[in-house]
């Protein structure tokens, strides 16, 4: 008779977990059977309980059936559904996020080839009984008007590139709940809406929970009036703002990313259509503007033609680690920049093509005020347009304890002594592409057998580095996901 094996208990203790883990995940594999004619991807995120059904770029003209019931995300991206109903989704009471954009892209946004003539149609309560819905992607699909009946679990909203143009506050009162709200692109060059972009007063007011606000791209005037407090992040760049008055931002003490670029925009040698302030004048900011913001840590105000940044805009950002001044006409201001001393906490600044028109200085003259960051990482001054690059022009720099970027690039420098950069002992990188550097004034630009370059097949990387400074939104999303989608997860 042959012997009966005896398992050791640990070894039982070790199998059990995999055993128990196997029909679990058989279970979750029965429970979300689909049909194979399903023309869409569906995969099992199993550690979050996610099912995934992907139907992106699948030529669709009608949302599929066979929708496994436990599907959690359900992405229709790229597709020329012309419709959504209440039958849309029955029986996919698990949906914790749709991404449903791009089935009806503006015209002159979407591809030439397939131009979207019919609006996309949503009818009333399409999406009120997904108690589960956390985040809704509607952007690119022509839509008039914020949809409503939306659930209230709703946590994040997008309906960028539509043709929304009037923001009430009675299409926001079911919102109460949303964090996340991106309203971007609505009204600009490439989404044209010849009207005003209207937004009613205090139209936000009541969204208490709203952390992020997007209303870039939108040819707004003026700051809407009465923000929501609970806002950390604000968007308004790109509009056809020029002034920013004292009481703004006043009931924003939680902000920490404000984007205010290319208000009263610095048009010169920009690849894209752009109108400046009246008289080349700078965005307006009231000097006590900023004065209730004081967790802000970043500050962006890129491309708004100032010739000066006044010392008091900074009284009360003590928290401020990332401050964006590039491309405006700040080259004196560089020599000044008194402001510096309040930026102790300042760990990156752009202070980048900044350069006096028709201007090639001798030297880059930096404000003794540069010492005083302590604990800045990372500096770029590209496009300041000087000749020559010595010790004595980055003394300011030379005992910053923590500096590890410093970024030259474009400038046109003809003569650099190299051997300077050995007293920055933290320096990690060193831009000085697309510069004409020779060691010495005597030394040709392009000596016997050189193959010197400041062409972009030289620099290709880098010059592509820099031309993000020349584009008309940096951050604009496509119908591709990316990093800049903030994605609620159902745990979240």
């Amino acid at each position: 008779m042959q012997q009966r094996k005896v398992f050791p208990m640990w070894t039982l203790k070790r199998q059990f977990p995999i055993l128990f883990n196997m029909i679990l995940i058989s279970g979750l594999l029965g429970a979300r059977w689909f049909p194979k004619t399903l023309p869409c991807d569906v995969t099992l995120d199993a550690p979050n309980a996610h099912v995934i059904v992907d139907c992106t770029d699948k030529h669709l003209t009608e949302i599929p059936g066979g929708i496994p019931a436990n599907a959690t995300n359900l992405t229709l991206t790229i597709n020329h559904i012309a419709g959504i109903s209440p039958a849309s989704f029955h029986r996919l009471d698990h949906l914790v996020e749709i991404d449903f954009r791009c089935n009806c892209v503006p015209v002159r946004l979407g591809p030439k080839d397939n131009v979207c003539t019919k609006r996309l149609q949503i009818k009333p309560n399409s999406f009120s009984k997904l108690t589960y819905l956390k985040s809704l992607y509607l952007d690119g699909n022509q839509l008039l008007e914020i949809p409503q009946d939306l659930p209230p679990s709703l946590q994040l909203l997008s309906l960028e590139a539509n043709n929304i143009f009037l923001i009430m506050k009675e299409n926001l009162t079911e919102l109460a709940n949303l964090e996340i709200l991106y309203l971007g692109q609505n009204c600009y060059y490439r989404n044209p809406c010849n009207v005003s972009f209207t937004i009613e007063k205090d139209a936000f007011l009541n969204m208490r929970n709203l952390k992020l606000l997007s209303l870039k791209d939108n040819n707004i005037s003026a700051v809407p009036t009465v923000l929501p407090s609970s806002l950390t992040e604000l968007y308004l760049y790109n509009n056809i703002i020029t002034k920013i008055q004292e009481d703004d931002f006043n009931n924003l003490s939680q902000l920490q990313v404000l984007d205010l670029s290319g208000n009263c925009p610095r048009c010169y040698n920009v690849p894209f259509p752009c109108t400046p302030c009246e008289n080349n004048s700078p965005l307006q900011i009231d000097p006590n503007a900023f004065d209730a913001l004081t967790e802000l840590q970043v500050l962006r105000l890129h491309s708004n033609s100032l010739q000066h940044v006044p010392q008091r805009w900074f009284k009360n950002i003590n928290k401020l680690k990332e401050l964006d001044l590039s491309q405006n006409f700040l080259a004196k201001e560089i020599g000044d920049a008194k402001f510096l001393h309040l930026l102790h906490n300042l760990v990156n600044l752009d202070l980048s093509f900044n350069y006096d028109l028709q201007v090639y200085h001798a030297v880059i003259n930096l404000s003794d005020a540069f010492s005083s960051l302590k604990k800045l990482k990372v500096l770029r001054i590209k496009g300041y347009v000087f000749k020559e690059l010595n010790s004595l022009n980055l003394f300011p720099l030379h005992n910053l304890p923590n500096l590890e970027v410093l970024d030259l690039g474009t400038n046109f420098i003809k003569i650099a002594n190299l051997s300077i950069f050995n007293q920055f002992k933290t320096l990690k990188f060193i831009d000085l592409s697309v510069n004409k550097i020779s060691p010495s004034g005597d030394s040709p630009e392009g000596g016997f057998c050189s193959n010197r370059r400041t062409s972009v097949e030289g620099h290709g990387p880098q010059v592509l580095e820099t031309l993000h400074y020349f584009r008309y939104d940096e951050y604009a999303r496509s119908s591709s996901r990316n990093s800049y989608l903030r994605i609620i997860k159902s745990g979240a």
